[in-house]
C-alpha cells in the first residue's frame, strides 16, 4: 500500500469493577489517521481538530511517537507524511489517547512490506499509553485495536483474551465538556484496599465477565457496581451520584465512569430505553451542573480498528 485512512473507535474501560482489566469498543466517536508514503525518510506529521489542548507537533504528540516507535524499529527504506484527524477532545474517559496511538499503529503497518498480525501491534499501542499517563495499561488500547471485549489477564507477560459475546446490550456514553487527567485520576487512588471488598470487586468482574458473553444487560450492569474505584474518582464529576441515579431511573441496569472519567457510561437491553437514558443524563448534567455534553448509543464495535481506504 502507498496511501491509508485508517479509523480507530473509543472505547468504554473498567466497565465499573473491571478496573485496568476489561474494556469494550463502541462504534463512535473515534479518531482518523491518513498516512502515506514518501521518497524522503522520516515522519512528516501534523493534526487537524477542533481542540485546543491537542499538541501539534510530532515530538509531543502520541500518534507521532507511537509512529517513530516502528519506523525505528522496522527501518523501512520509505518515510511517513501523517495527518492525525484528531476528533476525540483529550480527557474525554473515552480512550482518546488509545485512538490515535491505535490509528497510528495500524496506519504505519499497512504501508510496511510484512505487515505484523494487529495483536503484535499492541505492544507500540500500550507504549503510547505509558507515555500518555505513566502507566501502560491495555483495557483502552486493546479493544480499541481489536474490537469487542478484552480482558487483560495479565500485564507481565502482557496476555490479552478477547471474549466471545452475545452482543445484545446497548451501551450510552455522555461525555460532558469538562476534562479529567487520567495521570491525576490514576494518582489519587488508593494504594491499598481491604480483603472483603476485593472479594466483592472480583466476583463483580466475574459476574460482568458472564453477563457479556450471555448478552445479559441485566447482569452486566448489576455488575459494574465498582466499590474501589468509583467511590474516590467520582468526586471528580460534579453531581456524579444524581446522574448515576438519573440513568437507572430510567431504565439503566447499571452506570458508571467510563475510564477515569469525566464520561460515564450506562447499559440498558434496547434502544429505545438508551435513548431516554441519554437525554436524562444530558439533562440532569445541564440542570444540576450547568455543563453541557454529548451522548452516544452504541452496541458493541467487535471489528476494531481498520483501513477505511487503501492505494
Amino acid at each position: 500500500m502507498k496511501k491509508v485512512k485508517v479509523f480507530a473507535p473509543a472505547t468504554i474501560a473498567n466497565l465499573g469493577s473491571g478496573y485496568d482489566v476489561l474494556g469494550i469498543a463502541i462504534e463512535k466517536p473515534g479518531d482518523i489517521i491518513v498516512a502515506k508514503k514518501t521518497k524522503a525518510h522520516g515522519l512528516f506529521f501534523s493534526v487537524k481538530t477542533e481542540h485546543s489542548n491537542v499538541p501539534g507537533d510530532a515530538k509531543n504528540n502520541l500518534a507521532a511517537y507511537v509512529a517513530t516507535l516502528m519506523m525505528e524499529e522496522f527501518a523501512p527504506a520509505f518515510g511517513i507524511e501523517m495527518m492525525l484527524y484528531k476528533r476525540m477532545p483529550v480527557g474525554s474517559g473515552l480512550g482518546s489517547s488509545a485512538a490515535s496511538s491505535v490509528a497510528s499503529v495500524v496506519a504505519v503497518n499497512a504501508l510496511l512490506p510484512k505487515p505484523l498480525k494487529k495483536i503484535d501491534l499492541l505492544r507500540f499501542a500500550i507504549d503510547g499509553e505509558r507515555k500518555a499517563t505513566g502507566a501502560p495499561h491495555a483495557d483502552n488500547a486493546a479493544p480499541s485495536l481489536l474490537g469487542g471485549v478484552c480482558l487483560i489477564r495479565s500485564y507481565t507477560p502482557l496476555d490479552i483474551l478477547q471474549l466471545p459475546i452475545k452482543n445484545s446490550a446497548v451501551w450510552i456514553v455522555v461525555h460532558p465538556h469538562i476534562i479529567v487527567e487520567t495521570k491525576l485520576a490514576r494518582e489519587i487512588l488508593p494504594k491499598e484496599i481491604p480483603l472483603h471488598s476485593a472479594i466483592r470487586q472480583w466476583g463483580n468482574v466475574g459476574g460482568i465477565t458472564y453477563g457479556l458473553i450471555r448478552g445479559d444487560a441485566a447482569l452486566i450492569g448489576k455488575c459494574t457496581e465498582d466499590i474501589i474505584i468509583e467511590p474516590v474518582r467520582k468526586k471528580l464529576i460534579p453531581a456524579f451520584d444524581n446522574l448515576k441515579n438519573a440513568a437507572l431511573q430510567n431504565g439503566a441496569s447499571g452506570c458508571s465512569l467510563s475510564g477515569s472519567g469525566p464520561s460515564l457510561f450506562a447499559v440498558t437491553d434496547s434502544v429505545a430505553k438508551a435513548k431516554k437514558i441519554a437525554t436524562a443524563m444530558k439533562k440532569t448534567f445541564l440542570s444540576l451542573a450547568n455543563i453541557q455534553s454529548e451522548s452516544y448509543i452504541s452496541c458493541i464495535n467487535c471489528e476494531g480498528a481498520k483501513i477505511i481506504s487503501a492505494q
